[in-house]
C-alpha cells in the first residue's frame, strides 16, 4: 500500500503480531518398525541380496524392500512399479517411501540389521550342519572299524 509520501508501507495487522511463527516444525517421532527378510536370493549374474517386509507401528505392512549389492555396497530399495517413459527408458515409480530422512534411516538400518542377522544365522547353520556331517562321518568309520575287528574275531 503507498502511505502519504508515495512509498509502500507494511501493512500492520495485530493478529499476525501476536503470532509467533516458527520456521521449523517439531520432529514427529518415528513410529515403531519391525522388519522380516522374505526370502534370500542367490542368483548369478544379479545384485538382489533380499526382500523384506516391514510392519510400520503394527498399522501398516510394506512388502517388497529389496536389499541390493552395489559397488559402494548394500542398501535398500523401496516396492516400486516399472515404466516406459516417453524416450523408451526403463523408469522406476516407488510404491512406498519414507517421508523424514529419519523414518528413512530407522527404516533401511532396520531392514540391513535383520538381513546380517539372517546371513549370520545361515552361515551358523552352515558350519554346524558341516560339524553334524563331520561327526556322522567319524561315527560311520569308527562304526566300519568295529565291525571289521568283530569279523576278524570271529574268524
Amino acid at each position: 500500500m503507498a502511505g502519504k509520501n508515495g512509498k509502500r508501507e507494511a501493512v500492520k495487522n495485530p493478529e499476525i503480531q501476536n503470532q509467533t511463527i516458527s520456521k521449523a516444525e517439531p520432529k514427529k517421532p518415528v513410529p515403531d518398525i519391525e522388519v522380516r527378510i522374505d526370502r534370500l536370493v542367490n542368483r548369478e549374474n544379479s545384485n538382489l541380496r533380499a526382500i523384506a517386509s516391514a510392519n510400520i507401528g503394527g498399522v501398516f505392512a510394506v512388502h517388497g524392500l529389496k536389499v541390493v549389492n552395489s559397488r559402494n555396497g548394500l542398501f535398500v530399495t523401496m516396492p516400486a512399479n516399472s515404466y516406459i517413459d516417453e524416450n523408451a527408458q526403463v523408469k522406476y515409480k516407488d510404491i512406498f517411501h519414507a517421508i523424514t530422512a529419519d523414518a528413512r534411516n530407522v527404516l533401511n538400518e532396520k531392514v540391513m540389521h535383520e538381513y546380517r542377522q539372517v546371513i549370520q544365522s545361515q552361515k551358523e547353520n552352515a558350519v554346524s550342519e558341516s560339524v553334524n556331517q563331520d561327526d556322522s562321518e567319524d561315527e560311520s568309520e569308527d562304526e566300519a572299524e568295529r565291525e571289521g575287528q568283530d569279523m576278524q574275531q570271529s574268524m
